[in-house]
Formats: C-alpha cells, structure tokens, sequence
C-alpha cells in the first residue's frame, strides 16, 4: 500500500493494519479525497479516530499531507493517513477497516459509478466497511451545467427522487442498506471542508442529496 508522507510516497510497513487495529481506533475513510482536506481537518479536530484519505492523485494530497506531516506545534496531525490508490484498486489492507466510509462530492468515474451506479464501484465502497459500518454519501450533480466536464454517456441528475428510486435498490443489491436521502441546506453542505465541495456550491446553487447507510 502507497502512503503520501509529506511529499514523499512510501510503501505501509508490513505491519500497518495490525497496528491500527492495535491501536482500537474507529477508522473514518474518505474516498476520492481530493486533496485530503476533510481528512485533515477532521483529523485536527477529532484526536480520538483516525482519517484516512484514500485517491490516485499523489499531487493533489501532497498540500494537506505534507500538513499533516509537520510538527503538532505547527499544525500537524498524528491521526490522519493519506494512501495513493484508486477506488478499482483498494488496498487489501484497507479491507473491512472502516467504521465510516465518506464520499464528500464525487466527480469523474467515482461519481460516474455512484450516479449510474455501478456494481464494482459499489463493491468497493462495502469492502472498506467493517461489519455493520456506515457510508455517508455527499452528491452534487446536474446535467444542464455539469454535463461537459464529462465524457461518454450524460449521467443522471444527483436528486432525492433518483436517489431513492433507482440508487437505495441498487446499493442494497451490494450490500449497502440505505437508510437516510434528504437535501441538504446551502448552509449544512457549505460546513463539510471539502475545497471542491465548496468550488461547487460557491459557483452557483446546487442540489445536494445526502445518502447515508449501513453494511447490511
């Protein structure tokens, strides 16, 4: 497994998960983190879990976890872990390690697998769950402006009524038992620290539908 420490990518020593577990924290796991900003202020915030950012793009996480990285004195955090990976390729060690999974405004293919949705994009989601862990799902997506940052087929619009007609069906179908789909306030979404999260909402207002669930 590839962990961003500072700026530099190393490999998790052999014995990464057993230590984490050792440690008796609850894991909180952010998937498609960006650039690691929920991890990291969440981290500062809450000393009693651990944050792990998990994306494919070392480059974008370097900022928040070369924060991380500095001395406490200085606004670093010890609770906070940033892995290079990509939601088709999850670490093994992340398996079944997650009390809570977040997914804070997806875009591009983990959107795309949210949104359509699908199965393997789904799978992943509820192979970082521990028995009986939860997933919060943060969807900001409409086709009438959104829709030229993507390519192939338009995708459908991130609303209640599709979340509950088409998605809470298809996730239960993958083990992800929905239990909660409401909109979000302009306030509420604004309070998550997510840097594109808030690039979203500042540009105009948009939809937000919060889905929340368990590992059934």
């Amino acid at each position: 497994m590839r962990l961003l420490r500072g700026t530099k990518i190393v490999e998790a020593p052999a014995r990464w998960r057993a230590d984490v577990e050792r440690a008796g924290r609850e894991v909180v796991a952010d998937l498609g983190a960006g650039d690691g900003r929920f991890v990291y202020e969440s981290a500062r915030a809450d000393p009693s879990r651990l944050y792990v950012a998990i994306d494919p793009d070392a480059e974008a996480l370097k900022e928040y976890a070369f924060r991380a990285a500095r001395k406490p004195a200085r606004g670093g955090v010890e609770n906070a872990v940033f892995v290079v990976a990509a939601v088709e390729d999850l670490p093994p060690e992340l398996s079944g390690l997650a009390a809570l999974a977040r997914v804070n405004f997806p875009w591009g293919s983990l959107l795309r697998g949210l949104l359509e949705p699908r199965t393997e994009t789904l799978r992943a989601l509820a192979r970082l769950l521990a028995p009986g862990g939860r997933f919060e799902l943060l969807l900001a997506y409409d086709p009438s402006h959104d829709r030229g940052a993507f390519a192939g087929p338009p995708l459908p619009a991130a609303t209640e009524a599709y979340a509950r007609e088409t998605l809470a069906p298809a996730y239960a179908a993958a083990g992800l038992a929905v239990d909660q789909i409401r909109r979000l306030t302009q306030d509420e979404a604004l309070e998550v620290p997510s840097t594109w999260g808030r690039r979203l909402l500042h540009a105009r207002p948009r939809e937000v539908v919060l889905v929340t669930g368990t590992l059934s």
